[in-house]
C-alpha cells in the first residue's frame, strides 16, 4: 500500500487542479485527509510550480493559524519522498456538496432541505466566515463542496488555496480565474485582488438560496418563496440581498447577514407553529404513493460502482420515484409496517458507527433479544427506501415523527464496492454510499 510521509494511504477521496486529497494514517492513528501537491499538467503548464507551491503553503499556513470550530485546522504539514509538500487535516464522510446532490453539472437542480437545516449551515459558514474577515482573510471560494460537514453536523470551511490576506496580490496566469462559477461574486472576476469579505457572504447567499430552493439564483425570475411555501417575503429581501450583484447593497458584514437569518428563522418557527395549531387535517401529501407491488429485497447485494439512480428506480437525486404507502403501527419500541410485512426499530443503535461495527450491534441486539425477537438484522437498501419521506412543508411538520430524528443517516446491508457501502439519508429521502469507515446510524428490521 502506498505510504506519503509516513501515512499509509487507504484510498483517494478527491482531485482538484492544485492537487489530489487521500483517506490516510499513521498506524494506530486515526484516519486524516491528505492533502498532496500534484497540480494538473495544465495548471502547472501556465502557472508554474514555483507558484502553486508558494500558494499550497500559504493555505496550510493560514489553516493553521485558526482554531475555530467551523475552519478546518491544519493538523500537520511535511513533505513526501519526492520533495512535494503535503498536509493533514480532519477526516469527514460529508460535505454540503455531496448533502444537496449538486454535481459537476451545478446548474442542475439539487436537494431542497428544511428551513431549519439551511439556515444551520448557512450560520456556521458565517461564524467561521467571521472570524476569517475578522482577521484579514478573504477565503474567496465559498461553495457547497468546501464546507464539511464534521460529526455532529458542524461545518468545517476548506479550501484556502484562493485566499486572500490584506494587502496581498495573488499572481494570476493566462485564464485562471479565482472561484467558481455561479458561486464567485460579480466583482472577482473584475478585480479578485479587491474583493473583501462581502464577496465571501455573497457566495453563502448563493449556497443559502440553492438548500432552499434546489435551484440556484438566475436573475430572480422567480422569487424563492415562488419555489418554496415555507418561504415568505422576508425571505426573498433576505437573499436578493445576500445575492445583490453590488457589494455596497449585501450585508455589510458576516454578523450583520446572520442576524437576518436568525430573525428570518424564528419568523418561520412561529408561522408554522400557528399554522400547527389551527384546526384541520395536514394537506395531501405532494408527493406520489404506492402500494408496494412485491416482496422487499432482503438478501444483501454487492452493487459495484457503475451503478446508475434509474438502476434502483430512483431519480436523478437517487430519491424514490414513488414512496412506499407504509402502514404503521407502533408497538412499544418496534413499528410494523403491514405494507411491507417489516418490523423496525422505531430508535436507533445509541451513537453511530462504521459498517463493520454495525453488523456487531446488531449481533448485540439478538443475543438481547429485545420483546423475545432474535431475528433482527442489517437492512437492505431497498428495504430502507421503503421508509424514506421528502422534506416536510407546510402543515405536514405538524405531526410528530414516529421513529427518531436523531438517526438521520442509516447504514444498509448493501455493499457498493469492497470498501463502501450504501445507506439512507432520512432526512433528505435520498440513497447514498459511503466508506465502511464513516460513522452512521443502525435501525435493525426482522420479517413480521
Amino acid at each position: 500500500m502506498r505510504s506519503i510521509g509516513g501515512y499509509r494511504i487507504h484510498g483517494r477521496l478527491g482531485r482538484g487542479g492544485m492537487g489530489a486529497v487521500y483517506k490516510a494514517a499513521k498506524p494506530g492513528s486515526p484516519l486524516v485527509a491528505l492533502k498532496v501537491l500534484d497540480p494538473a499538467e495544465m495548471l502547472e503548464a501556465i502557472t508554474g510550480m514555483e507558484e502553486l507551491e508558494r500558494r499550497f503553503l500559504a493555505e496550510a499556513e493560514i489553516m493553521q493559524g485558526f482554531r475555530h470550530p467551523n475552519i478546518a485546522p491544519v493538523e500537520s504539514v511535511g513533505r513526501d519522498a519526492s520533495g512535494r509538500p503535503f498536509f493533514t487535516m480532519e477526516y469527514c464522510c460529508e460535505n454540503v456538496g455531496a448533502l444537496i446532490g449538486e454535481t459537476y453539472r451545478v446548474e442542475d437542480p439539487s436537494r431542497v432541505l428544511a428551513v431549519d437545516r439551511a439556515a444551520d449551515i448557512a450560520l456556521q459558514t458565517l461564524s467561521g466566515l467571521g472570524e476569517l474577515h475578522a482577521r484579514s482573510v478573504v477565503h474567496r471560494d465559498v461553495k457547497p463542496f468546501n464546507l464539511l460537514l464534521a460529526p455532529g453536523q458542524a461545518v468545517r470551511i476548506i479550501d484556502f488555496g484562493l485566499s486572500k490576506l490584506r494587502g496581498e496580490r495573488i499572481r494570476l496566469h493566462g485564464a485562471e480565474q479565482v472561484g467558481s462559477p455561479f458561486y464567485a461574486a460579480p466583482e472577482q472576476e473584475a478585480a479578485p485582488d479587491a474583493v473583501d469579505g462581502r464577496a465571501d457572504l455573497y457566495g453563502v447567499g448563493v449556497m443559502l438560496y440553492r438548500m432552499l430552493t434546489g435551484r440556484l439564483p438566475e436573475l430572480f425570475e422567480q422569487e424563492p418563496s415562488a419555489l418554496n411555501t415555507d418561504l415568505d417575503g422576508q425571505w426573498d429581501a433576505l437573499l436578493h440581498r445576500a445575492t445583490h450583484p453590488d457589494p455596497d447593497q449585501r450585508f455589510a458584514s458576516a454578523q450583520a447577514m446572520a442576524d437576518a437569518i436568525t430573525e428570518a428563522v424564528r419568523s418561520w418557527a412561529e408561522r408554522t407553529q400557528a399554522s400547527c395549531r389551527l384546526p384541520g387535517e395536514a394537506p395531501d401529501e405532494e408527493f406520489l404513493t404506492l402500494p408496494w407491488q412485491a416482496p422487499l429485497r432482503r438478501d444483501p447485494v454487492h452493487t459495484g460502482p457503475k451503478v446508475r439512480p434509474q438502476d434502483l428506480g430512483l431519480d436523478a437525486l437517487w430519491r424514490p420515484e414513488a414512496y412506499c404507502a407504509n402502514d404503521f403501527t407502533a408497538h412499544g419500541a418496534e413499528v410494523h409496517d403491514a405494507a411491507t410485512g417489516r418490523v423496525w426499530q422505531q430508535g436507533c443503535s445509541p451513537e453511530a458507527m462504521d459498517w463493520p461495527t454495525a453488523h456487531g450491534y446488531v449481533d448485540a441486539l439478538n443475543a438481547r433479544r429485545p420483546a423475545g425477537a432474535s431475528a433482527w438484522r442489517l437492512p437492505t437498501a431497498e428495504e430502507l427506501l421503503s421508509l424514506v419521506e421528502p422534506v416536510q412543508k407546510g402543515r405536514a411538520q405538524c405531526a410528530p415523527p414516529l421513529f427518531s430524528t436523531v438517526c438521520r443517516r442509516l447504514w444498509s446491508a448493501d455493499r457498493r464496492t469492497y470498501a463502501a457501502a450504501w445507506y439512507a439519508d432520512m432526512e433528505l429521502g435520498f440513497l447514498g454510499a459511503h466508506d465502511m469507515t464513516c460513522m452512521n446510524w443502525v435501525r435493525a428490521v426482522r420479517d413480521a
